[in-house]
């Protein structure tokens, strides 16, 4: 379980420093450092969710990845996993 939330720790850092990044852009569109440094924590995002969601389900209801229902509301909500 700890590599559960460690993992959930990495993804919600990693989200607010592209968060960071955006506002910074909205002001400097054309700086290509911070659109690097964006870029860079989106793909470890990217990566991390993928992770995560391989081996603990969906984290939001758009990473819902059954076509045919919406089986995910089967599983075990995160105030019913042990912690």
């Amino acid at each position: 379980m700890r590599n559960r939330c460690e993992l959930l720790r990495r993804i919600q850092t990693y989200d607010f420093n592209m968060q960071e990044a955006a506002l910074f852009l909205h002001t400097n569109p054309c700086n290509r450092r911070a659109m690097e440094y964006y870029n860079f924590y989106r793909c470890l995002s990217e990566r991390a969710k993928r992770e995560y969601e391989r081996s603990f389900g969906p984290l939001t209801n758009r990473s819902n990845n059954y076509s045919c229902n919406w089986q995910y509301i089967y599983e075990p909500w995160p105030w019913e996993r042990e912690v």
